[in-house]
């Protein structure tokens, strides 16, 4: 389509597309972007219309077809604001006493992790080094037993030994917060 001839649809349609959305969609701003979109498909499908003298008939079609799409995805959507307002309807309100107990518990966690991870670095700073980047930071393994200079399974002989010595040293602490 040349974009002469665009031109000259677009200005004689584009009052009567419009109105026809402003009917379908009952929103003058979701009414301009459906015209929008229909004069971008006419743009691009206008070699595959059989009757070029209908184009307003082919027009007011496709907007009806685009506001009812749109009004058959807006019914499904939730707004995020909605959403919002029912979670904090249902969420229970907290107290301080659970405040404060919340807040010693993330402290003792906290703790907890800082002396368990100087005692694995006291203990042996390689197995430091291999909990640190395989749990922590979320390394892949191989590429940690690269670094290092090992073989995969060397490297997972590490880890299972300082995690079995972590268990044996730290679980009854463990549960003691947990």
């Amino acid at each position: 389509m040349n974009e002469i001839r665009f031109n000259d649809i677009y200005k004689n349609y584009v009052d009567l597309a419009l109105k026809t959305a402003v009917y379908y969609c009952k929103d003058k701003t979701a009414a301009e972007d459906i015209v929008q979109l229909a004069f971008a498909k006419l743009y691009v499908n206008y070699d595959e219309i059989r009757n070029k003298e209908a184009i307003g008939a082919w027009l007011i079609t496709t907007i009806r077809y685009l506001a009812f799409s749109q009004g058959r995805k807006m019914n499904r959507e939730i707004p995020t604001e909605d959403c919002q307002l029912r979670k904090s309807m249902n969420e229970d309100t907290v107290d301080a006493e659970e405040v404060i107990f919340m807040e010693e518990r993330r402290k003792q966690t906290e703790t907890f992790a800082e002396d368990l991870l100087k005692a694995v670095y006291e203990h042996n700073p390689r197995w430091y080094d291999a909990v640190l980047k395989a749990y922590v930071l979320d390394m892949p393994q191989k590429t940690i037993a690269d670094e290092m200079g090992i073989r995969l399974e060397a490297f997972q002989s590490i880890l299972f030994r300082a995690r079995k010595w972590i268990i044996r040293k730290y679980e009854t602490q463990y549960r003691k917060i947990e």
